[in-house]
Formats: structure tokens, C-alpha cells, sequence
């Protein structure tokens, strides 16, 4: 268990899958959590959630593909908590995508801003926040990028901008980490393999026999990755037990990457 009494999180894409799970942990955990994502209905859910549970949470509606409203929604951050010590820039998109040579500009333009670009324009605001309200001597903040296994390798069930932009969120992981660690902030990212959530789900319906063997052949595990394990990596990367991990990429994927 990690105390995060008193801290602020800023979780975008929090209204399902990985962000919901990581929005809930870190309000279990005594974080005050900003929820961002694109569907007010969802995210006046969660909060209401994470109040009667006797947490503290509030929601900001944001497109992470629009530079004024993600720089609107930090603002939120600072006017509502006074601070933000930590981010998860959890939000993307999976469409499908045709081979190279059928691809075209749209496509491509659409999937590396929401996948990549809005991991570079979240990060801008949030660490000209944190820099701005940071006491290097008492506190540090952290920001945790979620990535994929995907940014590790190529992959025929992935398109090609997708595994390009995951590519890319890990190298300005990287980069931003080098930068700011003498200011007080650490960047790592976390690559999750494939992941149980509400898509991938109804598969769980096959035979279980013929469920194991499929994901046998992504993971050793022959299991698909629980979102509250993704949760706690990320808490784990914000807690004072890491201060000294800064620049990493932590998959999460069962031994997949190991076995290739």
C-alpha cells in the first residue's frame, strides 16, 4: 500500500480501462485525482464513484488532441488542487489501419496525435506546472507515460502508425527524463501487453481451452493483463520506492518480450 494523502494526480483517458483503474487506485490511496477524458457522462460517473467511497476526485472534459484544451485542463489542475505532483498520460486510440503502401495522411495524422502528439502536449503543460509550483527540497513530481509493448517491436495485428507512435512515447520518455531530473521531476512509462478490458473482454466467452492456447501465444502467463495490475505499477512508479528509476519503460506482459 502507498499513502498518497494530500498529492494530486492528473489521469487522462480516466474513464475506462487502464485510466479508470489507475484513477480509482490512486483515490484509494489518498491521491485527489483529476479525471480527463473526452465523455462527461462516464466521468461524472467515476467521480461520484470515487466520492462515496470517500475519496476526492473531480472531472474535466478534455480532448487530448487539442492543445488549448490540454493546456486548459492542467489549468484545471493548478486552479483546483493548487498542484499537480503526478500525471499518467494514458490516453490513445487503437483504429485500424491499412499497410504502408494503402495508408494515407489522415489516418496517419489522426493516430499519432492522439497516440504520441498528446503525450508531447500534455507533457508540456504539466511539467511547466509542476516546475512552477515544485519545492526541490520537500517534494518531486512524477509523470508516467503509458506506452505498449508494441513501441518495443513491430507487430503484424498493430498498424503502422500505432506501433510508431508507441515507438515514439517511450524515446520522449526518455528525453523528457534527462531533462527535468535535476529539476525535481522523474518521467518513466509503463508498456502494458494485451490488456482485459471492455474490448477484449467477449473473447473470454470462447471454450477456455481454446481461450488459453490463443493467449499462450502472446504471453507465457496465458493471461491477458488486469488493468489493476497496470494501476499499481503506475503507483509504484509515483512513490517515493522509485526515486531512483527515471527514464525506464516497465512492460507489463507476462514474459512476452522475453520469449521473442
Amino acid at each position: 500500500m502507498t499513502d498518497f494523502s494530500g498529492k494530486v494526480i492528473l489521469v487522462t483517458g480516466a474513464t475506462s480501462g487502464i485510466g479508470r483503474a489507475t484513477a480509482l487506485h490512486f483515490a484509494k490511496e489518498g491521491a485527489r485525482v483529476l479525471a480527463a477524458a473526452r465523455t462527461p457522462q462516464t466521468g461524472t460517473e467515476l467521480v461520484q464513484e470515487i466520492k462515496d467511497a470517500g475519496g476526492e476526485a473531480a472531472f474535466v472534459p478534455t480532448d487530448v488532441t487539442d492543445d488549448n484544451q490540454v493546456k486548459a485542463m492542467v489549468a484545471h489542475a493548478i486552479e483546483q488542487y493548487q498542484r499537480l505532483d503526478y500525471a499518467f498520460n494514458n490516453a490513445g486510440i487503437f483504429i485500424p489501419e491499412p499497410p504502408l503502401h494503402e495508408h494515407d495522411d489522415a489516418i496517419w495524422n489522426q493516430v499519432i496525435s492522439a497516440n504520441l502528439s498528446s503525450v508531447y502536449r500534455c507533457m508540456k503543460y504539466e511539467i511547466e506546472a509542476m516546475l512552477k509550483n515544485i519545492e526541490q527540497a520537500s517534494r518531486h513530481c512524477v509523470i508516467v507515460n503509458n506506452a505498449s509493448i508494441i513501441g518495443h517491436r513491430g507487430s503484424v495485428t498493430s498498424g503502422l502508425a500505432y506501433t510508431t507512435a508507441k515507438h515514439g512515447v517511450i524515446g520522449l520518455t526518455r528525453q523528457a527524463a534527462l531533462t527535468y531530473v535535476d529539476q525535481g521531476i522523474r518521467v518513466n512509462a509503463v508498456s502494458p501487453g494485451p490488456t482485459l478490458t471492455a474490448a477484449t473482454r467477449p473473447s473470454l466467452v470462447l471454450p477456455e481451452e481454446e481461450v488459453k492456447a490463443r493467449l499462450l501465444q502472446l504471453n507465457p502467463t496465458g493471461e491477458l493483463v488486469p488493468v489493476e495490475d497496470i494501476a499499481r505499477t503506475v503507483a509504484f512508479l509515483c512513490s517515493d520506492a522509485a526515486r531512483m528509476i527515471n527514464g525506464h519503460d516497465v512492460p507489463l506482459d507476462g514474459g512476452q518480450l522475453a520469449k521473442l
